[in-house]
């Protein structure tokens, strides 16, 4: 067995094929910082601006574990690669899972020989036991949170309550910092790409969100006082622009978002937000403009009021009508999400979110609008429809690596690829603006963009040889990653 030295490695594998979803990974950052706080040196790799040969270095170093965070999506793929190399370097450290995808599916997760140990849920106090008990050789059985093995018996420990998030560490001291100023330095008019948290959890229970099993429907808003002191030490980073990862802005809670925004306005961030689209009226738009927002995300998923009931949304079509009109007068960059390919949709269901796009449209003028088609999520109120409909869910961990809006392939839907085009044609018709004018627009994506734009209106998807670009594109993203720098170069 070789030595192994009292260093934790935190890993966040690539969880896109695309460079424009790389924002700082709070999901090792936060678990990171709260170690340091407690005295136990961390080291990080981030896939998105790290060489692989720091993976290789650290791993041959001999950390204490390995901790692996990922989601139900492309990252699983790449998070198994990691773990693969990491067991292949040194066997005999312990591989830790942890994030969205291990907490809902834990017992599965820990059926893979990748995998020793799962965190379940928020993992902060339930590493660091987990650390001292690896490092002092003691039992598991006490440590809330925990899924381990014992021989080939899989145990789930009991569920760990939540922390007071007003003790929690600011996410980008220590070791974090060094990670903000990568990304500062990245950072480009496309993207906001520094990740702020201010509450966890969310008061609503859509049926397709990981929200209602992970936070349990448990919200923490962080004080204005401890929102006031991070972000001044990020302005004292440098950093000007940013994302609030809240699953929803502030929770919603009004009162919180009015000194928040005073607080924005004053240290003159430019800052981008999740929030529920019956939240505004005209004068809550105006404040959120005038303190610096510059992007609203809402998901509004479906024009009827039946499927927003099915899904649990706790909103109405007269809720969401009402929030497009103070929206659209808010001169603020807008993007309205909607969902297609639910269990038990109709056609006529899917048209009619279709035409609604076309409608918020031409309420909203310029706002993105994607259609994203369904993906059943472990852990969700809406998996359990689609395993009624006949989804047949992966029986293994790597199964889950391709299942995105663009992959997965639901029982109940008759014709996946026109899914699949319609999910591609939007975002080149409705998304160029923000993600694709600055990536070799001359050469690819202006031509596309028009040629997405005469689709959509004809809603014509024979020949559609975009999907196949696309997935080139997916597959080879590192070479067009690389092709792009060569062409600003």
């Amino acid at each position: 067995m070789k030595p192994r030295n009292n260093f934790i490695l935190l890993a966040y594998a690539n969880a896109s094929p695309f460079p424009y979803h790389a924002w700082t990974p709070l999901a090792i950052l936060s678990l990171g910082s709260y170690l340091e706080q407690h005295d136990i040196e961390v080291e990080y790799f981030d896939e998105r601006i790290h060489k692989k040969e720091r993976f290789k270095e650290l791993v041959a170093r001999g950390p204490l574990l390995i901790g692996l965070s990922t989601m139900t999506c492309f990252q699983i793929k790449n998070t198994i690669r990691l773990a693969r190399l990491a067991r292949k370097i040194n066997p005999d450290i312990p591989l830790v899972w942890g994030g969205t995808h291990p907490s809902m599916m834990a017992e599965q997760t820990l059926e893979s020989e990748l995998v020793d140990f799962v965190v379940k849920g928020e993992g902060e106090q339930t590493l660091l036991e987990l650390v001292c008990a690896v490092r002092d050789g003691k039992d598991f059985a006490a440590i809330n949170g925990l899924g381990w093995k014992n021989g080939r018996e899989i145990i789930l420990n009991e569920d760990r309550d939540f922390l007071d998030i007003e003790k929690l560490p600011f996410p980008y001291d220590g070791k974090g910092k060094a990670i903000v100023l990568e990304y500062i330095r990245r950072s480009g008019d496309t993207l906001e790409n520094i990740g702020y948290e201010s509450s966890r959890g969310c008061p609503h229970k859509c049926g397709f969100c990981y929200n209602v099993y992970f936070h349990k429907n448990v919200c923490r808003v962080k004080s204005t006082a401890k929102v006031r002191e991070e972000l001044v030490k990020l302005k004292e980073l440098g950093v000007n622009k940013m994302t609030f990862y809240d699953d929803t802005f502030l929770a919603g809670r009004k009162p919180a978002m009015l000194e928040i925004l005073e607080l924005l306005k004053e240290l003159d961030f430019k800052w981008i937000a999740n929030v529920r689209i019956n939240t505004f009226d005209a004068d809550l738009i105006k404040k959120f403009k005038d303190s610096g927002c510059v992007y609203i995300f809402f998901g509004v998923e479906s024009p009827d009021d039946e499927v927003l009931k099915f899904i649990r949304k706790g909103q109405n079509r007269k809720m969401i009508d009402a929030g497009i009109e103070v929206a659209s007068k808010g001169n603020i960059p807008t993007l309205y999400s909607l969902l297609i390919g639910l269990p038990g949709e109709t056609e006529a269901s899917m048209n009619r979110t279709l035409d609604f796009a076309d409608e918020i449209r031409r309420l909203h003028p310029g706002a993105e609008v994607p259609i994203q088609p369904y993906v059943p999520l472990p852990g969700t109120k809406l998996y359990e429809e689609a395993l009624k409909h006949g989804f047949k869910p992966p029986t293994h961990l790597e199964g889950w690596k391709n299942f995105t809006n663009d992959e997965v392939r639901n029982p109940w839907i008759k014709n996946p690829k026109l899914l699949n085009a319609i999910y591609i044609n939007s975002f080149l018709a409705f998304r160029y603006d923000r993600f694709l004018r600055n990536f070799w627009s001359k050469i690819v994506f202006g031509p596309l963009h028009a040629l997405s734009l005469w689709r959509w209106r004809k809603r014509n998807y024979t020949c559609f040889f975009e999907l196949y670009l696309y997935l080139a594109y997916k597959r080879s993203g590192r070479f067009f990653i690389w092709l792009e720098k060569l062409i600003k170069n």
